[in-house]
């Protein structure tokens, strides 16, 4: 009994030492894709102890400013969440809805002589092939896919519109649909991949020939799609959306691009 009631004190004078962080004092290297959520590790050598006081900073405009308990910087609020539900030694931090501006260095404290520093590198979205020019061929009555994405296959750009010359302009046609006739024909082929932007135009007519537009500000690649009749041969026909050997521009480009469009 007397060694029961010893190791139990035991137990508490060691948590009441406080928190003794793992990697303590070290720059730790993390990596994460925009539009996703990424964890910024930090915890302490003893999974049940709580240290006295916690803060996560960012070095922001010269300095460290706090984003969690507090959130002083505006663009953190609702997107840190701190991960010690169940383990109160637990500090890491989940950060979400990442972009480029969140690239930069954190600080997880709990003393003045205990962090941990976090080099947080965010990978954006950069187009494969930006600002090319693309030939697609698909057929009336079928399927066709136009090629957009990202270098990095886990990259979700801020923003992605695709849009399609139409009288005189550019005028979007995803996410929304102001062309009427392209309601319940676009699909976004990104369901596993958010770097995957291309786009699956479906029931192909002669007035979808033209010029097609992948934008992800800053950065744009162009799609020009030729819809043909398919010649009348007796074949196996099948549901499965043609694909066509793509074929770069790097020289001549259509009149309608050597002018500033504001897209």
């Amino acid at each position: 009994m007397i060694y029961d009631r010893l190791y139990i004190f035991l137990i508490m004078l060691h948590f009441s030492a406080g928190c003794d962080l793992v990697q303590n004092k070290q720059i730790l290297d993390v990596t994460g894709y925009s539009g996703e959520s990424v964890v910024l590790p930090c915890s302490c050598t003893e999974p049940q102890a709580k240290p006295d006081q916690l803060k996560w900073k960012y070095h922001h405009l010269g300095d460290y400013e706090e984003m969690y308990p507090s959130e002083r910087i505006e663009r953190y609020k609702n997107r840190v969440t701190l991960l010690n539900q169940n383990t109160p030694g637990n500090l890491s931090l989940l950060l979400s809805s990442l972009t480029k501006e969140d690239n930069g260095i954190y600080l997880c404290t709990v003393s003045s002589n205990k962090y941990i520093i976090i080099s947080l590198l965010v990978k954006g979205c950069d187009l494969v092939q930006n600002k090319q020019i693309l030939d697609v061929t698909g057929y009336s009555g079928e399927s066709v896919v136009l090629p957009c994405s990202c270098t990095e296959p886990q990259a979700k750009p801020d923003q992605l519109k695709w849009k399609y010359y139409h009288q005189g302009d550019y005028e979007e046609i995803y996410p929304s649909e102001r062309i009427e006739r392209y309601k319940n024909r676009v699909t976004l082929l990104n369901q596993n991949t958010p770097g995957n932007l291309s786009l699956l135009l479906s029931s192909l007519t002669k007035e979808d020939d033209g010029d097609y537009l992948c934008f992800v500000a800053p950065e744009y690649l162009y799609i020009r799609l030729s819809v043909k009749e398919r010649s009348h041969v007796h074949t196996i026909s099948t549901s499965q959306p043609s694909y066509s050997t793509q074929q770069e521009h790097t020289t001549t480009q259509p009149c309608l691009l050597r002018q500033n469009w504001a897209f």
